[in-house]
């Protein structure tokens, strides 16, 4: 049963380990930085879900290269990574500070016993960086002193102490208790990190062990099925566990797999380069879609490990060949003619008959091997609890004016069946849970605070149920309750069971603007299209209404600005209001039976009344008078004088000529060339799959009260968050209006944290100047540029397309 106020709303449920981002130094020392890093998270459900990002030593500055990487990436965290000091000393000799009371003599000994762990300094500055790229989980509680945006749960990450019982970190896993398929924490060639990479480290003391990987590896790291060399196993204790049988450190914790969330072409990434850059690239590819390796200039001179790569790669192309996917080859560190001649080289087989006897001379755009980066606009893969793939849950929503829908009872999310630890560990709850509503209209993720989308209490409370974020697939929060536990509580007593919100896109645009500072309110032009939209049933009817076929008969309607000295055929103005008869609605639309459906379409959403224009007998002044107070007998609109219909109150014929009265507001917002962003919002929803908006919206500043900016679309079309600047005459007006527009709009479009700005207009072309401008301002913003674009001709754009 649905309502007007209250409807139900499926919501899919997953429940999963933390998507971690860590930040290390690409310097003389990355290899030491990405095993140790692989190591520590490895401890973590065995870290296959974390990724690596690189910085520059001298600046913290991040690698650009990720930018895009991270936000696909969707981490709950972004962290440094903290090592013993003796550790740091050990391989950054004089960075630690001591006392000068201390001599160079005792220096060595002094620090070694230091027990503190530390980042390096630069590291925060990149840290940062990374987090401004995302949207990451956030401390929750809504204290009056605290921003919108507080402090993030987690910012550092460091070795896992496991005498530690109540771990106040991310969740761990327990220690393998069987033979898994790790390397070893020792390994620093080429072949280790490749290995490292595709199933994780542990530290191991067995000295057979640390000897360093040989050819062995790739083969079955590349094909990922068969028996696993012997090499990669780390056996804990004595077993008779056939090699077969043994699983990745990324795999042994109980019940995860990598799921797609939706279809990407590009399945595998092969990245070339000796640089801690690059084989974070090829981490990250790894995670994102399943399968990314790194590749060294090195491995490829050695003929061995070339005739493994090339013997394996081939099995994966010929599967990725029968799904019409793709595998890439790309580098940070090398050119474009270098990655070619790789990926060329990579192709050639070592038996002709592999190939039938033909070589690939040179990689094309429709080869399954492709030079390029990989796509991640979509299909990324993760990992997730295989108990509850495909959980769904029905949710009671009450619908708000705004179309925001809020949760009218708490959530109840599944719990895995298997625990990791027993109850009495103090480690329950470990597992974050990601909820995504049906038909959420919201933009995903983009640091929106989590007041917006949490239901506390009382609007002033202050202690909310759960820590959560909004993420890529909707809202993710951590289950563990932030209210009053009591010991030894059974584990339902200990989760938090949140009310959540799905917002609409103007609550979205003020959940997003008061973060930044900024105030909303709806336009003159907005409340004028919201009214409009309200009578029609909503705002895609609008869109589909407001068609350049038409505009000529919508526009006619638009209120003159001054009395026009000659009268029109079926055109009555009263005042400054025209009304039309069917015969002149229809000469504007060129069509009779279009007309006659038209009129019923406006008049059933009380859009459209149809009248007589009458005279008065006291005050002589014509009125419109419309059907429900037409009669025999008929009181004036303007002198409430009683009138008796008859043939001296119309102005010819032998009986009355129906005329139109279009809605007030409709009139204003095509009086105000409310058409061109509503001509807008129908191409860009016509070129998108999910497409909602916000119409004309009114920002100000929060502290002083002063306009801002008026926006006059805000949308989300697909995964972007396009914002909308119509003008009639196709360029800004006035001497200085370029450049303060163009501060107005950016300065939004900072706040939504938006990708596009488009300039529309039904003029043949935006001006140059105005275009170019915007461009140039729009290319400077970070961490993410804003592409700008002009939207021209539209009505005739429209009417091609229709």
């Amino acid at each position: 049963m649905t309502t007007s106020e209250v409807t139900f709303l499926p919501a899919a449920l997953a429940l999963r380990p933390p998507r971690v981002v860590i930040v290390f130094p690409d310097d003389h020392h990355w290899r030491d930085w990405v095993m140790r890093a692989l190591e520590i998270s490895s401890d973590h459900w065995g870290g296959g879900g974390f990724i690596l990002v690189p910085y520059a030593p001298e600046t913290g500055e991040p690698s650009a290269r990720f930018t895009e990487i991270v936000r696909a990436y969707d981490p709950d965290h972004v962290v440094t990574l903290e090592l013993p000091v003796p550790e740091l000393e050990e391989w950054y000799p004089g960075t630690i500070s001591v006392s000068p009371e201390v001599s160079p003599e005792d220096r060595p000994s002094f620090i070694r016993m230091i027990s503190d762990e530390i980042s390096m300094p630069e590291s925060a500055r990149a840290r940062d960086v990374v987090a401004s790229w995302c949207s990451p989980m956030r401390d929750a509680r809504m204290l009056p002193d605290q921003p919108l945006r507080p402090r993030e749960t987690h910012d550092a990450l460091r070795a896992v102490r496991r005498d530690d019982r109540f771990n106040r970190g991310l969740p761990v896993s327990p220690e393998p208790a069987l033979p898994v398929l790790a390397a070893s924490a020792s390994w620093r060639t080429d072949l280790g990190l490749f290995a490292a990479a595709r199933v994780g480290v542990v530290a191991d003391h067995d000295d057979e062990r640390r000897a360093e990987p040989g050819s062995d590896v790739v083969e079955w790291s590349v094909r990922r099925d068969g028996a696993a060399p012997a090499s990669l196993i780390h056996s804990p204790e004595s077993s008779s566990v056939p090699v077969t049988e043994v699983s990745t450190l990324f795999d042994s914790d109980p019940g995860l797999i990598r799921v797609t969330r939706g279809y990407t072409r590009d399945k595998v990434a092969i990245v070339v380069g000796d640089t801690g850059t690059d084989f974070a690239l090829a981490v990250a590819y790894d995670r994102l879609l399943g399968r990314g390796h790194w590749v060294t200039p090195a491995m490829l001179d050695d003929a061995e490990i070339l005739s493994e790569l090339r013997s394996s790669l081939w099995w994966v192309v010929a599967q990725l060949r029968q799904h019409a996917s793709f595998l890439t080859v790309c580098s940070s560190s090398l050119d474009d003619e270098a990655v070619s001649a790789v990926a060329i080289s990579l192709q050639q087989p070592r038996y002709e008959f592999e190939r039938y006897g033909r070589l690939s001379e040179k990689v094309e755009e429709e080869r399954t091997v492709q030079t390029r980066t990989p796509r991640l606009d979509r299909g990324n893969s993760e990992l997730i609890v295989e108990e509850y793939v495909g959980t769904s849950v029905i949710v009671p929503m009450a619908a708000l004016a705004d179309g925001t829908m809020e949760a009218m009872t708490e959530l109840d999310a599944p719990t895995p069946s298997t625990l990791m630890y027993p109850l009495d560990s103090g480690k329950v709850p470990y597992w974050y849970v990601d909820v995504s509503f049906a038909r959420a209209m919201a933009p995903p993720a983009r640091d929106l605070p989590s007041s917006a989308v949490l239901i506390t209490r009382a609007p002033d409370w202050p202690y909310p149920e759960v820590t959560l974020r909004t993420s890529k697939d909707g809202i993710t929060f951590n289950p563990s309750s932030l209210g009053f536990v009591a010991g030894n509580s059974f584990l339902p007593a200990r989760l938090g069971r949140p009310r959540l919100r799905s917002l609409s896109m103007r609550a979205w645009v003020e959940g997003m603007a008061n973060a930044a500072g900024l105030g909303v309110r709806v336009s003159a032009p907005g409340r004028h299209s919201e009214l409009v939209s309200r009578r029609l049933g909503s705002r895609d009817a609008l869109l589909d209404l407001v068609v350049p076929s038409r505009l000529p008969m919508l526009r006619a309607f638009v209120p003159h600005t001054s009395v026009p000295k000659k009268r029109e055929p079926g055109n009555v103005v009263i005042g400054l209001d025209p009304y039309l008869s069917f015969e002149k609605m229809s000469s504007l639309m060129g069509s009779e039976p279009e007309t006659r459906q038209l009129v019923d379409q406006l008049s059933a959403a009380r859009l459209l009344r149809r009248g007589l224009v009458l005279g008065c007998t006291d005050c002589e002044r014509p009125s419109f008078v419309d059907l429900d107070r037409a009669g025999q007998q008929y009181e004036c609109p303007q002198c409430a004088a009683s009138n008796t219909l008859t043939s001296s109150r119309w102005r010819a014929g032998s009986e009355p000529l129906w005329h139109f009265d279009l809605y007030a507001p409709f009139r204003e917002l095509m009086r105000g060339r409310g058409d061109i962003p509503v001509l807008a919002a129908a191409q860009l929803r016509r070129d998108s799959r999910t497409y909602a908006d916000a119409p004309e919206l009114e920002f100000f500043d929060l502290d002083s009260g002063k306009p801002v900016a008026e926006v006059d679309v805000i949308a989300r079309s697909d995964e972007r968050v396009v914002l909308v600047e119509a003008k009639a005459a196709g360029a800004f007006a006035g001497k200085h209006a370029r450049g303060d527009q163009t501060e107005k709009l950016l300065r939004v479009a900072r706040a939504l944290h938006a990708d596009a700005v488009v300039l529309a207009t039904t003029r043949e072309a935006w001006s140059p100047a105005d275009l170019n401008h915007v461009q140039q301002e729009g290319a400077k913003v970070r961490p993410f540029p804003v592409h700008v674009s002009a939207m021209t001709d539209l009505a005739n754009e429209l009417r091609a397309a229709l």
